[in-house]
C-alpha cells in the first residue's frame, strides 16, 4: 500500500491549508505541518531514509511512515517506533519526530551511527491517527481520542448529537463545576482552582458537581457524551479486545489506521521488536512473569523467557535514559502493545517518553503530605511543574456563567486547558528526546547476530564429507521472541548448505530450524555431504541477520 511521496505530497499539503487563529500561534505541527516536516526530513537526507504512506485515514490524510536505512531496508534486522497511538499523547509525536532528525544528523558525521543505518532498519510511525490529533490545531481545541469515522457511541440510534459546547467562548473545551450538596468535589486545600474528590471516610464534605463544558442537548443527564470523533487506535486491536466500550470500534481491527499498521507489520517479517510511544509503561518498570497467566489456553502474560528479556531491556532502559517518577500504567484491551507481543510475534515494548515529573510543595508551604495526601494529585503536581517552567496558558480561571441545565444554581467554566499536561514546550523534549536516541543506539548493539563458526570438515569411506558448524547468536538478546515460536508467526532461525549441480545431500536435513537461540549461545549442525569443490553453510533469521562461508569437500 505503500506510494511514492511525489504522487501525494500535493494533495496532503492541500488538505491541510485551511489554518485557523489558533494554530498559528499552537507549539506543536498540524497536519500539514508534519507533513510539510517530513518531506523536509526525506529531501535532506535521501541516501538515509524515505518517506511513504501505508494508508489513509477517512478524511483522506496519509499514515505516515519514515525508513531509515533504506538501503536493502527489508532484508535487515528492523525496530518499530510507533507514536501517536494515543490521540491526546501529541509529545509523542514530536518526540518521534526529533529522534528521527537527530539519528540522521548523527549519521552524517558520526561512524556508529552510520553503521548502525547500514545494519538495521527503523521503521516510524510519526503519527498514527492523524484525524483525532487535528483536534489539537482546529478553532475549537478539546482532548479527542476517536478517529473520523462516525461512531454512535451512546447507541442511541443518533451520531454526534451530544458534542461540547464553548460555553465562555475562549476556544477551549475545559469543565463545568456546579455547586450541589450532592456532588463528590471540593477545592483542594493546596490550591483552590484544581478540583479534588473529597474522601466521605475521613469526614470530607464535597459540594460540586464536576462535568466537561457544554450542555445536556439529548436529555439523558448525561453531558458531551456523544461528540464528534469515532474509533480509538489504541482500542481497537484485536488481543483482548474490548467488545461495546466506547472507542473500540465495531470489531478488531475494523478501522483504516488500525489495518494499515498491522497489514505493513505482518508484511515485515524482520521486525525484531516494536517500541510504542504511547500510556503504558513496560520499560521504566517491566511487566512481570506471572505462571497462571501462561498456564492457560489462551496466554494472557508474558512467557518465561520474555519477561527476562524485558527486564534486562528495562534496566538498560533506565540506565541510558536516567529518568525519574515514571508513571506505573498496565496494557489495556484492544492496545497496540499487546497485540504486537501476543498475536504478532514481537517483543513489545511501550513508554510514554515524557511525564511530568514529581514536584517538591513549596519551601515556604505549612501544607505537608501527611496532613494533605491531595498533594500527590496530578492535577497539583502539573501546575506545580508549569510554574517552575515558566509554562503559561495551561489554566482556564473558573468564570460564572448561566447554564440552563442547572436554573438558579451557581455553575463555572474553567480547569485545566485541554492537552496541556501532554504537551509540555517542545524545548523542553530536546533533552528527552536525547535520552531516548541514546537508549535505541545501545538496544540496536545488543540486538542478535548470527556468526558461524567452529566449522570443520572429515572426510569418511565412500567419497563423502562431513560438515559440522556451530551457529552462535553474537548478541546478548535472543534471536527472537519466545513467544513468537509459539505463534508460529515468527520466522525461525534457518541453517541450511548450498549444494552445487554435482554434490549430493547423503544425511542430514538440507535446512534445519531453530527456536529462538538465547544471546551467546550457539546450536550445532551437521551434514553428509558427496561430491567435490565448495558448498555453502547459511545462517539466516530475518530477525537477527544473515551470513554465509564456504567450505571445501575433502
Amino acid at each position: 500500500m505503500r506510494k511514492s511521496t511525489k504522487a501525494i505530497l500535493l494533495g496532503a499539503m492541500l488538505s491541510g491549508l485551511s489554518f485557523n487563529g489558533w494554530a498559528q500561534h499552537r507549539d506543536y505541527p498540524s497536519y500539514s505541518q508534519l507533513t510539510a516536516r517530513l518531506m523536509k526530513i526525506g529531501s535532506r537526507y535521501p541516501n538515509l531514509c524515505s518517506v511513504n504512506t501505508i494508508g489513509k485515514t477517512a478524511t483522506g490524510k496519509e499514515v505516515w511512515l519514515l525508513t531509515l536505512g533504506r538501503d536493502n531496508a527489508e532484508n535487515k534486522p528492523a525496530l518499530v517506533i510507533a507514536a501517536g497511538v494515543e490521540a491526546t499523547q501529541l509529545a509523542t509525536v514530536e518526540l518521534s519526530l526529533q529522534m528521527t532528525e537527530q539519528l540522521l544528523q548523527a549519521a552524517m558525521v558520526q561512524d556508529s551511527v552510520r553503521q548502525l543505518l547500514q545494519t538495521k532498519t527503523i521503521y516510524i510511525f510519526p503519527n498514527l491517527n492523524p484525524d483525532a490529533t487535528e483536534q489539537y490545531s482546529e478553532k475549537l481545541r478539546w482532548e479527542r481520542s476517536g478517529n473520523a469515522q462516525p461512531m454512535d457511541d451512546d447507541r442511541d440510534g443518533r451520531i454526534f448529537e451530544d458534542p461540547f459546547e464553548d460555553l465562555n467562548r475562549d476556544g477551549l473545551i475545559t469543565m463545568m463545576r456546579v455547586k450541589d450538596p450532592t456532588g463528590p468535589y471540593r477545592p483542594s486545600k493546596l490550591d483552590p482552582r484544581v478540583m479534588v474528590k473529597a474522601d466521605a471516610a475521613k469526614g470530607e464534605k464535597g459540594g460540586y458537581l464536576l462535568l466537561t463544558e457544554g450542555i445536556d442537548n439529548d436529555k439523558d443527564g448525561k453531558w458531551n457524551e456523544d461528540p464528534e470523533g469515532g474509533v480509538v487506535f489504541n482500542k481497537n486491536f484485536s488481543f483482548d479486545f474490548p467488545y461495546f466500550q466506547v472507542g473500540a470500534g465495531e470489531h478488531p481491527m475494523s478501522e483504516r489506521e488500525t489495518k494499515a499498521f498491522a497489514d505493513f507489520l505482518f508484511d515485515a517479517k524482520n521486525v525484531y521488536a516494536v517500541f510504542v510511544l504511547g500510556p503504558t509503561n513496560n520499560l521504566s518498570e517491566p511487566l512481570k512473569f506471572d505462571r497462571s497467566n501462561v498456564s492457560k489456553r489462551i496466554i494472557t502474560g508474558l512467557l518465561e523467557k520474555d519477561a527476562a528479556v524485558n527486564s534486562q531491556v528495562s534496566k538498560l532502559y533506565n540506565a541510558t535514559t536516567q529518568l525519574k517518577d515514571a508513571p506505573k500504567t498496565q496494557p489495556t484491551g484492544g492496545d497496540v502493545l499487546q497485540w504486537a507481543y501476543f498475536h504478532y510475534g514481537r517483543y513489545s515494548y511501550s513508554t510514554p517518553g515524557w511525564w511530568i515529573p514529581k514536584q517538591p510543595l513549596p519551601k515556604d508551604s505549612t501544607y505537608t503530605s501527611q496532613t494533605y495526601p491531595e498533594e500527590d494529585h496530578e492535577d497539583l503536581n502539573f501546575l506545580r511543574w508549569a510554574k517552575a517552567n515558566n509554562v503559561v496558558g495551561t489554566f482556564v480561571n473558573w468564570t460564572p456563567i448561566q447554564h440552563p441545565d442547572f436554573p438558579g444554581q451557581t455553575v463555572e467554566v474553567g480547569g485545566l486547558a485541554p492537552y496541556v499536561k501532554q504537551t509540555p514546550p517542545k524545548h523542553l523534549l530536546e533533552p528527552v528526546t536525547r535520552q531516548h536516541l541514546k537508549f535505541f543506539m545501545a538496544y540496536a548493539e545488543l540486538m542478535p547476530r548470527l556468526e558461524i563458526v567452529n566449522i570443520k570438515t572429515e572426510k569418511v569411506t565412500g567419497g563423502l564429507t562431513r560438515i559440522t558448524a556451530e551457529v552462535l547468536n553474537n548478541g546478548s538478546l535472543p534471536t527472537h521472541s519466545e513467544i513468537g515460536d509459539r505463534t508460529r508467526w515468527v520466522q525461525k532461525v534457518k541453517v541450511n548448505l548450498r549444494l552445487e549441480k554435482d554434490q549430493t545431500l547423503v544425511s542430514g536435513p538440507k535446512m534445519h530450524l531453530h527456536n529462538a537461540i538465547a544471546g551467546g549461545d550457539k546450536v550445532t549442525v551437521s551434514w553428509l555431504v558427496k561430491g567435490k569443490g565448495y558448498v555453502g553453510v547459511v545462517a539466516s533469521s530475518p530477525t537477527a541477520g544473515t551470513q554465509t562461508k564456504e567450505v571445501v569437500l575433502r
